[in-house]
């Protein structure tokens, strides 16, 4: 896990590079905190910067910038190659000769022999850069599931490039000018999914692609791996024995493949079923002296605490268990760095950012963190609301008229725009979803939004780019059932836009890796939509709990779901409240909401009209958008 940056420019050298390199390499250090490397073409006109936390062959051969032999080749990588062994022996069995140890160079080989669409055969989490002397072309590249980040502004003569955003705007790369695709993605959803950004003219790089920029003016792009394929696909395992059998090994196989490092490796568990489902499998493929933290914040009392659930599984493994408390209130004074760190606007991550630091703190380096499993293995509201509210109106038929009418007089005044949504929605499984998850509904949009929105041509290209990403997004790959359509709508937007990219800056913020075993696509494709099919196993992660080689203690398996909740309500009624409204007046100077709507906002809140959560997002989105149109 690491950090990079680059530039690169067609028609003349790099002024100041050695200026501009030490002001990347600073960006970036808190995510390598164990060495940083630079390189510089002998043109001039090309630039890696790299900073390293070094987890496999963690000595100076590991060291990036990485080259071939002959020096034709720089790479520069961000994550880990899991299956870095195995593809060594195929590149080896084709001639291929190694001078380290490490999954860098493995990657690089695979790369430069097979070219991007090589990387389908990666079991893990990456982004890269590599340029190329000999054709004087520079490839990019993101895993399938975007939870490596990759940032990336190209022009006519030059192209920039990073793992995070502040990287660019601290070098002076890009300008802080909001984009408003980026503005109205986050209020729809409240985060910015891939390729847009809150910056104009800088795009995240789409999950499972890459790009490939030369000097003489040709920019292609292309995928390797989608997704999507897996929820597609009408395969289906002789049996439900035999599907349990096959994921019992799959989520096994998965847990010991992100055990792979050559230093010590722990377990966020959080009490749950994800957490310790994962130091069961680690238990049973063999790891000793497993770590396992848990952090529990002072504000949440004891309602909210994971700890005396996760002191249970941790007693059942023998697991050495870490319980870690942290004091969440003085977010106040944190705040500045948390919204630095944060990268992008979003609604979360600031549990992750005091976890993240609370563990780093011990000395432990890369963390296993059952993020993915709710998705995969069905777990959120979402896998029977969504299907129970799409099958309410398709019975309703032609009464439903009179029915949402009815309904949008009974529902709280809260929930009132989710419901009119829903009710003059077409039906599909996409915007069911979107009443589900979205943060505000477009009708509260069109409401609160400012003349630096409602414009009619920024609306427009703003709207144009939005319904373009979600196209990409929310669409199926031909058909599949309603359940695996919510776990792909999950894991592609919810998880992939908020909850991983929220979790790695977080926890890059203090230096720590955190790895997600659930979120791969071995394990994806054992499981779906086989599981669509069998709805008997979705109930409670059955499919997860109930083959595992150790199982878990009942009172763990049978506790209902219990999400892991800062106490915002009572921060925003105090120390929070200043920067929170302070967020949204700028919002309204700005011009990004309309006249009053922050106070508006502010009072919907306090009678309770509005969920926090509301307030929160747009709070963020301000500071984030301060002074910039």
């Amino acid at each position: 896990m690491c950090g990079f940056a680059g530039l690169v420019r067609s028609d003349h050298p790099i002024e100041g590079s050695a200026a501009l390199a030490g002001r990347l390499d600073g960006a970036l250090a808190h995510r390598g905190p164990d060495g940083g490397g630079r390189w510089v073409s002998a043109d001039g006109r090309a630039l890696l910067v790299h900073r390293r936390l070094a987890i496999i062959d963690p000595g100076p051969d590991g060291a990036q910038p990485m080259a071939t032999p002959d020096g034709s080749y720089q790479l520069v990588f961000n994550g880990e190659v899991y299956n870095y062994r195995e593809l060594r022996r195929d590149l080896e069995s084709r001639g291929e000769r190694f001078v380290t140890s490490s999954d860098t160079e493995v990657l690089l080989r695979l790369v430069v022999r097979g070219g991007p669409v090589s990387l389908s055969r990666v079991r893990g989490m990456f982004a890269l850069a590599c340029w190329s002397e000999r054709d004087q072309s520079l490839l990019l590249a993101r895993d399938r599931f975007g939870i490596k980040p990759l940032y990336v502004a190209a022009a006519s003569d030059e192209i920039a490039f990073s793992s995070e955003l502040s990287a660019l705007t601290t070098a002076g790369l890009v300008d802080r000018r909001p984009s408003p695709a980026g503005v109205l993605a986050f209020l729809s959803w409240g985060s910015v999914p891939s390729p847009l950004t809150w910056l104009r003219g800088v795009e995240s790089l789409a999950p499972g692609s890459w790009r490939r920029w030369e000097r003489e003016g040709r920019d292609e792009r292309g995928e390797f791996a989608d997704t999507r394929a897996a929820y597609g696909s009408h395969a289906r395992p002789a049996s439900t024995s035999a599907l349990r059998e096959a994921t019992g090994v799959a989520v096994r196989e998965s847990v010991a493949a992100h055990l792979v490092a050559d230093v010590p490796v722990g377990v966020f568990l959080s009490g749950g079923i994800d957490s310790g489902a994962i130091v069961s499998a680690a238990i049973s493929a063999g790891a000793t002296n497993l770590q396992t933290f848990t952090v529990g914040f002072e504000d949440s009392g004891a309602n909210g605490s994971e700890i005396p659930h996760s002191r249970i599984v941790a007693r059942a493994f023998r697991t050495d268990h870490h319980e870690l408390t942290v004091d969440g209130s003085d977010v106040a004074a944190d705040f500045p760095r948390l919204l630095a760190h944060l990268d992008q606007p979003s609604i979360d991550g600031v549990n992750s950012f005091y976890v993240a630091r609370a563990v780093a703190q011990t000395g432990i380096k890369a963390v296993l963190s059952g993020a993915g499993g709710d998705e995969l293995f069905g777990g959120y509201p979402s896998f029977t609301r969504v299907p129970r509210a799409m099958m309410a109106k398709r019975i309703a038929g032609p009464m439903w008229p009179g029915l949402s009418t009815l309904g949008n007089l009974m529902v709280s005044a809260r929930l009132r725009p989710r419901w009119r949504h829903f009710a003059g929605a077409n039906g599909s499984v996409a915007e069911v979803y979107r009443v589900q998850r979205g943060f505000l509904m477009p009708e509260e949009i069109a409401r609160l939004a400012g003349p630096a929105l409602v414009d009619r041509a920024v609306m427009r290209e703003a709207t144009e780019a939005l319904s373009a990403a979600e196209e990409r997004l929310l669409a199926p790959i031909g058909s599949e059932s309603v359940t695996a359509s919510i776990a792909r709508l999950e894991t592609r937007l919810y998880l992939g836009s908020q909850l991983l990219r929220d979790m790695d800056v977080m926890a890059m913020a203090h230096g720590l890796e955190v790895r997600v075993p659930f979120v791969d696509h071995e394990l994806l494709a054992t499981i779906w939509p086989a599981l669509g099919s069998r709805p008997e196993l979705q109930r409670h992660k059955r499919l997860l709990f109930e083959t595992l080689a150790s199982p878990l203690p009942q009172s763990i398996v049978s506790r209902p779901k219990h999400g892991f909740t800062l106490p915002f309500e009572k921060w925003l009624g105090g120390a929070l409240a200043p920067i929170v409204r302070d967020g949204m007046h700028q919002l309204g100077a700005d011009g990004w909401l309309a006249s009053g709507v922050p106070d508006r906002v502010w009072r919907s809140w306090q009678d309770g009209t509005s969920h926090w959560t509301r307030p929160w997002g747009l709070g963020v989105l301000g500071h984030f958008l301060k002074g910039a149109r």
